[in-house]
């Protein structure tokens, strides 16, 4: 047992200290700035500004290993700010109208380096939730109201929030799967910080019989995993994605096999690897906050633009928690969708598939 135990905790262990080690060197001290995509360094790191002094780290973030990454895109600017009792890792993208991408806690900046390159003619803000690879831990884990409180005083700390600089701004938000829950929670919270709020597949699982059934049984095979098997959070996560497998479209009954909800596609073994240096924060910190009710109410009565949208590949479920947001959401006599948008090709885990989902934030945030 204690061998198997080792085997299954050591290739999230190594491939952890892989990705810290490509981030942050020896020590946080040794960090340099350098444009590994093109070859050139540049002059010195990048800053961004900030009201409230933002400091300077450079971009390291695995730039010639993200398989979707547009080959010498800008750089982004980069930075850590003290948000909201902790310091969050925030990267910068292009000029133009504001989107904020919120992740869940097991999704880093550049695991949506891909959508943000793809959406020039914007001002895209990637950011690292807390307790996530670059941001510190303090606080962590938390409930969605402060991630999306986190969410509020970082566009503040980049100048871009609400009466940013004495001029009145919002940003366009974008969140996606646990991080969507924080979306719908910045702009129930913070609403004079947004303009418009997408939200992809969040996590609402008791807001549906379905929904309620597959979060029980993730629940349950997670539990049983870590009693056997304490610390394997890349095991526990692999459990969890099988549970929510989705049948692959197109393929003959016989030819059928499942793919997990979370697992990468075949030759995206970055991902991969990313997502088990990353698997204790789904398990610690986007699973408990897929618990959470919504607030039908503050929902129903928001003044905000909330849009709900699901992809066509992704497991049902998904959808008709889309269906159900929707439905609480549409107010009388407003010009709210009956139905929530899809968008073709994608499945749960957006920045599989850049493109489309690029392509959809552009129209939405025109």
């Amino acid at each position: 047992m204690h061998d198997l135990r080792i085997r299954n905790v050591l290739p999230g262990l190594l491939a952890r200290t892989a990705i810290y080690q490509c981030l942050h060197g020896d020590s946080l001290s040794g960090l340099y700035s350098v444009d590994l995509r093109c070859g050139q360094p540049p002059a010195s790191a990048h800053r961004t500004p900030g009201r409230r002094g933002g400091a300077t780290i450079p971009c390291m973030a695995d730039q010639t290993t993200n398989p979707f990454a547009l080959p010498c895109a800008e750089a982004p600017r980069a930075g850590l700010h003290e948000v909201n009792g902790c310091r969050l890792h925030a990267e910068v993208r292009g000029t133009g109208p504001t989107i904020l991408i919120i992740g869940a806690a097991s999704d880093d900046a550049e695991m949506f380096r891909p959508i943000a390159e793809r959406l020039t003619g914007f001002t895209v803000v990637t950011y690292d939730p807390r307790g996530t690879l670059r941001s510190s831990r303090d606080g962590w884990p938390c409930d969605s109201a402060r991630h999306a409180d986190d969410a509020a005083e970082l566009l503040h700390a980049l100048g871009l929030g609400a009466d940013a600089g004495g001029a009145h701004t919002r940003a366009d938000v974008f969140g996606a799967s646990a991080g969507g829950i924080a979306a719908v929670r910045l702009a129930l919270r913070h609403p004079e910080t947004v303009r418009r709020v997408t939200v992809f597949e969040p996590g609402y699982f008791q807001l549906t019989a379905s929904g309620r059934d597959l979060a029980a049984r993730v629940g349950a095979q997670v539990d049983r995993h870590l009693a056997v098997h304490p610390g394997d959070w890349a095991g526990a996560v692999a459990l969890a994605s099988d549970a929510a497998r989705v049948e692959q479209p197109g393929a003959e009954p016989s030819a059928v096999r499942p793919s997990g909800l979370l697992a990468a596609p075949r030759g995206l073994d970055w991902y991969a690897a990313r997502g088990e240096a990353l698997a204790e924060n789904f398990i610690r910190g986007d699973l408990p906050i897929t618990g959470e009710p919504v607030d039908r109410r503050a929902l129903a009565e928001s003044a905000a633009d909330i849009r709900f949208a699901f992809g066509n590949a992704s497991h049902p479920v998904f959808g008709e928690i889309a269906r159900e947001l929707t439905r609480v959401r549409r107010r009388p006599g407003s010009a709210d969708p009956a139905e929530p948008d899809v968008i073709d090709g994608v499945g749960h885990v957006v920045y599989f598939a850049p493109e489309p989902v690029a392509q959809y934030l552009r129209r939405r945030c025109a």
